[in-house]
């Protein structure tokens, strides 16, 4: 797409990302201690990432073979622009100058250029790592594209119109785009989506609960045993608990393909800090969130609950383990707790746990069990 044709909101995101881009080229002609991790995690945000950087590095490149002697004063260049034309065509044929004397701005390259050699082969290594990101590029608009992240892993993906996934761990989401429709499958676990508005192709999430259509919006949704639960993050979405009307990708191996409901549920809008829980049998609740910054607080691997049942709270932890929290006899997962915890330490919970006087906690090498004394 053209300059000219974008919204200005397009533009102002294009040139965010180009000044980004720009300042990590900068920033990476004198690398100081933890840039070259803050680069590789910059880069692994987004494979739109990768393309600026790589972009902006030819570019880089380019202006730097135009005058590579450094024998072109810049001042006259530009007291000459309005005259001479034709200078640009003469640098277009490939006249380079011949070698001599530095003048001009742009300082030596010659340090930098191994450093150079190295930011490339970070960014083009990072975009095979991200490639499942740009799997729309070798593939069928009409084929479906699969995302997945393992037990305790959380991965970013940018889909081929702008709009950006952020899958949590161990989730499993499909997409497809057509000429008219972006849709989404997520068949496990969880995802917030932050959606590139654009009326004219409507951006649908599928579980086996409900249909969540997009009006320019993030929102969270989470597959959870008992149904799917949508949080709205900003703007609206139109939410619909009925089961999927779409051609739907294969089951994995093993799983039980769900039948299509034989009826219609009427829709419900959510706005921001909205969220509504659809269970398996179609009823709808909806509450207001206290804090709309708890609901995605797993991008930042921090686990947020109040007033919650300790089943939940030890499934949540779960998520993220190898070796799980287990909760034997009656009465104890109805035991309920507030706190905000590590994803990653489940011995916080086992702390607060273990200073509750009505549990008792073993710990082995299969994992924890609580249980009522």
């Amino acid at each position: 797409m053209s300059s000219d044709a974008m919204d200005p909101r397009s533009r102002q995101l294009e040139s965010l990302y180009a000044r980004q881009a720009s300042a990590w080229l900068e920033a990476l002609r004198h690398p100081g201690p933890g840039d070259e991790a803050g680069f590789v995690r910059w880069l692994k945000e987004s494979p739109r990432n990768v393309r600026d950087f790589l972009l902006m590095l030819s570019l880089d490149r380019a202006l730097c073979e135009i005058d590579a002697g450094r024998l072109r004063d810049i001042d006259a260049l530009i007291a000459q622009a309005g005259e001479a034309r034709a200078a640009p065509a003469a640098l277009e044929r490939g006249s380079a100058p011949s070698p001599g004397p530095r003048r001009g701005l742009r300082p030596p390259m010659v340090s930098v250029a191994a450093g150079w050699r190295r930011a490339s082969a970070i960014a083009a290594g990072t975009l095979l790592a991200v490639a499942g990101g740009w799997a729309w590029i070798s593939h069928s608009r009409l084929a479906w594209t699969r995302y997945e992240t393992a037990v305790g892993e959380q991965r970013t993906f940018e889909l081929q119109d702008g709009s950006v996934v952020y899958l949590n761990t161990h989730s499993r989401l499909a997409v497809r785009f057509d000429g008219h429709t972006r849709d989404v499958r997520l068949q496990q676990g969880e995802a917030l989506f932050r959606v590139h508005h654009d009326t004219s192709h409507p951006f649908r999430v599928y579980t086996d609960d409900a249909i969540v259509q997009a009006v320019g919006t993030q929102f969270d949704v989470y597959r959870r045993e008992d149904g799917t639960d949508v949080s709205v993050i900003e703007g609206r979405v139109k939410l619909v608990p009925s089961s999927v009307p779409i051609s739907l990708p294969p089951a994995p191996p093993g799983a039980v393909p769900v039948a299509p409901a034989a009826r219609e549920a009427p829709s419900r809008l959510l706005g921001a800090s909205e969220q509504a829980h659809v269970s398996h049998a179609g009823s709808v609740s909806i509450h207001e969130v206290q804090s709309v910054t708890d609901t995605v607080a797993w991008r930042e691997r921090r686990l947020v609950f109040n007033d919650r049942r300790l089943d939940q709270i030890v499934s949540e932890f779960n998520r993220y383990r190898t070796s799980p929290i287990r909760l034997e006899g009656a009465g104890v997962s109805d035991r309920v707790f507030t706190g905000v915890f590590d994803a990653d330490d489940a011995d916080s919970l086992i702390e607060v746990l273990a200073r509750d006087p009505a549990l008792a906690i073993d710990k082995s090498p299969e994992g924890v069990v609580v249980r009522l004394k």
